[in-house]
């Protein structure tokens, strides 16, 4: 995926915390349900605001303890793959300087 492509959860897509078994999300366009795990959850909430694949990383790397780079990143990468199709996330247009 592109690296300066900002991503954020759709806003019609609905989120059922599951507790410690992560959470159900429900896209009314599609009917499409996903389970998604703990991690899946943090990265869902955590695209409430558009976010690079890197903000992603970086927020998952300083919310939690002990985990390697190398795998969150690609944790990552494989979970906004996985909800790109079911319309559950899209891409924002940014227009900055940051």
């Amino acid at each position: 995926m592109n690296e300066s492509t900002r991503y954020r959860a759709n806003p019609d897509v609905s989120c059922r915390d599951e507790g410690p078994d992560g959470a159900l999300l429900f896209n009314p366009d599609t009917d499409a349900i996903t389970v998604v795990n703990p991690t899946g959850l943090l990265i869902w909430q955590a695209l409430a605001q558009p976010r690079t694949q890197a903000e992603l990383v970086a927020h998952l790397l300083e919310t939690c303890d002990g985990v390697p780079q190398d795998e969150v990143a690609t944790d990552v990468d494989a979970f906004l793959r996985s909800l790109a199709p079911g319309g559950f996330i899209g891409e924002v247009a940014y227009r900055g300087t940051d």
